[in-house]
């Protein structure tokens, strides 16, 4: 895979640069204070999240996806039915003319993930990232400059018990640093107040763009800006945004819109920024 460097729209006249492989989908997220909805699309399976290209979205649930064109119209389902196989996509985003999905055993202990690769043209799986029983639940995966991040949730009710019955909640939520091979390089963990502010829950969707993470919750319709710490282990959460819609998984498209997904009402969310 080729790392390449990405240079975006002005903002307050501020030049953004994006630092991250060659992305369908990713742009600039516009530090401005809220995004607000501008098309909505019925999706009735997209209850986990979105992904995006130039071309389509993606919806995305447990073990569906579904191809649709930016107008809406559906056009290719890949969907497995034994759960032994495939039991809890959380999203999904689109790198060098691939989907890459992140994927759990959720809600089973001990945790165990995966990364499931496929071929969005034709809808078809190409390949598989076998994580393991390693940190929690892959929620999100993300590429960097030269390296991919990927978030692993743990919830408040769905507590792992580690060696002396110490119940592993949402605080032992982390991000992970892997490098193109898929060894891990270097970890973090959230900020305290975030944590709180996430509970029972952890981080259901997330962007890297600029060097920063833009990550949605499981509920709350906010987007939370979480930088680098200057050392230690600990992201600093440095700033929130208003997004139309409840959380889960998230992409952003080359003109800088926002996708999002409402499960309640079964749809796949366009935004801009306000």
């Amino acid at each position: 895979m080729i790392f390449k460097r990405l240079i975006s729209t002005t903002l307050s006249g501020v030049c953004a640069v994006l630092l991250c492989g060659t992305v369908s989908g990713q742009a600039i997220v516009h530090d401005n204070g809220s995004y607000r909805a501008v098309q909505t699309f019925p999706c009735p399976y997209a209850n986990q999240g979105v992904a995006v290209d130039d071309e389509c979205f993606y919806g995305i649930s447990n073990a569906r996806i579904t191809k649709y064109s930016k107008s809406g119209d559906s056009l290719a389902t890949w969907k497995e039915t034994d759960p032994e196989l495939i039991r809890h996509f959380d999203g999904g985003i689109v790198v060098d003319g691939l989907l890459y999905c992140s994927h759990s055993n959720f809600p089973e202990v001990p945790m165990a993930s995966s990364i499931e690769v496929f071929d969005p043209v034709r809808m078809e799986h190409v390949k598989t990232i076998s994580l393991g029983i390693e940190y929690g639940s892959c929620t999100w995966v993300v590429p960097g400059d030269g390296c991919w991040y990927v978030c692993f949730a743990h919830y408040d009710n769905n507590g792992e018990k580690a060696a002396g019955e110490v119940i592993r909640d949402a605080s032992w939520t982390q991000i992970v640093q892997y490098d193109l091979e898929w060894h891990r390089l270097q970890g973090w963990i959230l900020p305290k107040k975030l944590i709180e502010e996430i509970r029972p829950m952890s981080l259901s969707g997330g962007l890297f763009i600029d060097g920063k993470f833009y990550c949605t919750g499981h509920d709350a319709r906010k987007l939370y800006v979480l930088e680098f710490p200057p050392y230690g282990m600990r992201l600093r959460w440095t700033g929130t945004m208003d997004i139309p819609f409840n959380g889960q998984g998230i992409a952003i498209d080359s003109e800088g819109f926002l996708w999002g997904i409402d499960r309640k009402n079964k749809l796949v969310i366009k935004a801009s920024p306000r």
